[in-house]
């Protein structure tokens, strides 16, 4: 690497490489089958993960689904600075607090998980999807009302 250009491989790209691979083995994945799911070839993968390329910031949502991370986990320590935390809403400040309680990591990787769920949730098409089952359910039973109706005379 030159350093007055910073081009790849650089401490940067080697970081972020690394933090790919891991996040990739620890969901078990290979190389080819997250490829197919970022939309790249196995050998654009291996290069990533070896830091000898910089890739687009389009990939970074591919990557966060793929490897159920947020986008922030691929940037290497220094790069991204840390939220300040006089800076969060008391909403923010209070989940930080109690997150900050839970004492195993793997449960705080279900809270994650779980937040992430909460987040995703699109309210407006469950409402929808409620109003639809709601009305079906209400022309089954005029349906049925009208059955007996007509075989009860």
């Amino acid at each position: 690497m030159d350093p007055e250009t910073g081009k790849p491989p650089n401490k940067y790209t080697i970081a972020m490489g690394e933090l790919i691979r891991q996040a990739r083995e620890e969901v078990g994945l290979s190389q080819e089958e997250l490829a197919k799911k970022i939309f790249r070839k196995r050998l654009s993968v291996s290069e990533m993960e070896k830091g000898k390329v910089e890739f687009s910031a389009w990939v970074l949502p591919y990557l966060s689904a793929a490897l159920n991370k947020p986008i922030v986990y691929f940037f290497p320590k220094g790069i991204v600075e840390n939220i300040r935390e006089d800076s969060l809403s008391s909403l923010e400040q209070e989940l930080l607090s109690n997150f900050r309680r839970i004492w195993d990591e793997r449960i705080q990787r279900v809270a994650i998980n779980q937040i992430k769920s909460i987040a995703d949730l699109d309210v407006k098409a469950l409402i929808i999807d409620s109003i639809d089952i709601v009305e079906n359910q209400k022309q089954m039973e005029n349906d049925t009302i009208e059955y007996l109706k007509k075989h009860n005379k």
